[in-house]
């Protein structure tokens, strides 16, 4: 576990990091082990100020006359308000400030608990950044704490220039911690942000680095349909470079270096996780469905985010460079720049090869048999609206035609409101448009039905397991023996009276016979006048167990590739030939 001193050792260094030297400080009890840090590293010029108003202009003067950051330190309590006159003058008068409070822990706050008041938000509106920082008990909060920092001082001269305020808490029993604040800082790199068309001699640098990238990660989350034009640039840039586009269903994108791992990265195990490790790891557009983590756990090296909002957003935990752009730009710049053409496509044929060992098996009648029969019968030119949780995840596991649009509510990951984005889409779309959605999320926004835009067009797929079969896969009745009453919330309801209320034709299935059967009418491209509601009922309980035994059988089949591996090597393939013979 990380000492308690870790926020402040971590703040200390990355001070360092972002090169900002000049500190005034303020004394105090709660920001000791900071000054005490600070004071004690030749790399620090700290002027001693006591009274915190006065500090904060002192360093408005130094800002001034340097151009260069300064930060300011004081202790918990009013300290804060004492700074707010020199923060207002460095907001207006756009001077890059660091504003550095100690607190006490938050959970003392508003107790009678001396010397807290709400400093983290105090400063909120004349700084560019406010955070905070926690008391460091595990990992997580760790690389919380880095995220935090990289956040802050990469704002003081983002879009023009000001103050932010780190708000750091320290825990009771000083004394105790005192020898750690003399330990060695660690080396923390600073986080790298990149706007468009300014320091091009960085984005030179950068170019060098794509180009001497062996393997390349190129993650593409979710976006709207891709159009001919940025088909055309990501070709050009996978040509480029030796890349892999890792995409899922809502990625709607199919050019040439796509793989869509989705039951890869839930399965992976063993080597094969070295065997496709990359050297670079590109983010693209939006959220995404795969459990990238599974890949990328261990890995240690560097990770481009491409945002349009040049914000720090960092779902890998490794995050090493912000290119404040959109994918267009991105593309262009490095189609263009970074050397010569590769001609190595090493890294995708590996990729693809692992990925193509990952097969969902045949199962029976379930959630699973009737998302993979309706997405290989989907017409050739249509809109898929695939509703959060278990439904996006298990149509993710099989294919869909290139020409297909694919939409989920995927911003938040919440189950509300996929119908009505559905109703909304359709009425709007000139082709047939289906939504896959589970029965917890139907029943919670029915209402989409209810106006006046549901057309002939519409097409709804209800899996209606009688309740939230993620919580029978994530634990099952083998854990909760209660599980069905609240958490589940087991129900024995139908849509088919509502539905037909709203003029649907309604058709239904309980077994494989009768959604086969009804499946084709559902997917008829033909025209209708009337939408179509196809409510299918399987069970929760062996819907969950069906999807454990697809991971488990790619994971299974991942440790058995292993074994042979290992037996190749240590006895050679003619002694295995010969107990073949043998056995046979």
């Amino acid at each position: 576990m990380a000492s308690k001193m870790e926020n402040v050792r971590i703040l200390a260094a990355m001070l360092k990091a972002y090169k900002i030297k000049n500190v005034v400080l303020s004394p105090g009890n709660r920001n000791l082990p900071l000054v005490n840090m600070l004071e004690t590293d030749e790399y620090f010029n700290c002027y001693s100020v006591v009274d915190e108003r006065s500090a904060g202009f002192f360093a408005v003067g130094l800002i001034e006359r340097l151009q260069e950051p300064v930060a300011i330190c004081c202790t918990s309590g009013t300290a804060i308000c004492d700074y707010s006159s020199a923060v207002a003058e460095a907001y207006y008068q756009e001077l890059p400030l660091v504003v550095l409070t100690a607190d006490r822990c938050h959970y003392y706050l508003n107790q009678r608990e001396a010397q807290m008041i709400p400093q983290a938000s105090i400063l909120r509106d004349i700084t560019k950044a406010s955070v905070q920082l926690p008391i460091i008990n595990n990992p997580k909060e760790v690389w919380y704490c880095k995220n935090q920092i990289h956040t802050a001082l990469l704002e003081l001269e983002h879009h023009g220039r000001g103050p932010v305020h780190i708000n750091f808490e320290i825990d009771e029993g000083l004394g105790a911690y005192c020898d750690k604040v003399r330990e060695p800082l660690p080396n923390i790199a600073p986080m790298t942000l990149l706007e468009y068309s300014r320091k091009p001699e960085i984005w030179k640098q950068k170019a060098q680095t794509l180009a001497n990238a062996k393997r390349v990660l190129v993650i593409y989350g979710q976006s709207a349909p891709c159009s001919p034009e940025r088909s055309d640039k990501i070709e050009s840039f996978s040509d480029k470079y030796n890349v892999t586009i890792c995409t899922d269903h809502l990625s709607n994108l199919h050019t040439s270096k796509c793989v869509n791992a989705f039951t890869m990265l839930n399965s992976l195990e063993g080597d094969a996780k070295a065997q496709i490790m990359p050297d670079l790891v590109i983010m693209l557009e939006g959220n995404y469905v795969f459990n990238i983590n599974r890949l990328l756990g261990c890995y240690k090296g560097k990770c481009w985010l491409v945002s349009p909002s040049g914000k720090v957003q960092d779902p890998l935990r490794c995050l090493t460079d912000v290119f404040e752009c959109n994918t267009d730009e991105f593309l262009d710049y490095f189609t263009h720049n970074g050397g010569k053409k590769t001609e190595n496509t090493q890294y995708f044929e590996k990729f693809s090869e692992i990925n193509s060992s990952f097969t969902v098996p045949e199962v029976g009648y379930s959630d699973i048999y009737t998302a993979k029969q309706l997405m290989a019968s989907l017409p050739k030119r249509c809109l898929l609206h695939l509703a959060n949780s278990s439904t996006v995840r298990v149509a993710n596991l099989f294919s869909v035609e290139k020409d297909v649009e694919v939409y989920c509510n995927r911003g938040t990951n919440g189950i509300d409101g996929s119908l009505s984005s559905l109703v909304g889409q359709a009425n709007v779309y000139d082709g047939l448009a289906f939504l896959l959605i589970g029965d917890l999320s139907f029943f919670y926004d029915m209402n989409g039905l209810w106006n006046n835009f549901v057309g002939s067009n519409v097409r709804i797929m209800l899996n209606n397991n009688e309740g939230a079969a993620i919580f029978h896969y994530s634990y099952g009745e083998e854990k909760i023996k209660t599980i069905n009453r609240h958490i589940a919330a087991e129900h024995f309801s139908t849509a088919k009276g509502w539905v037909e209320s709203r003029g649907f034709t309604y058709l239904c299935a309980h077994n494989k016979e009768e959604f086969d059967k009804n499946l084709k009418i559902f997917t008829d491209d033909k025209n209708s006048d009337k939408p179509i509601f196809f409510e299918v009922f399987t069970h929760k309980d062996e819907d969950a167990k069906l999807l454990h035994s697809v991971y488990e059988s790619n994971t299974d089949q991942s440790i058995k590739a292993k074994a042979k591996r290992f037996a190749s090597s240590a006895l050679g393939q003619s002694k295995i030939d010969k107990i073949k013979k043998i056995l046979k």
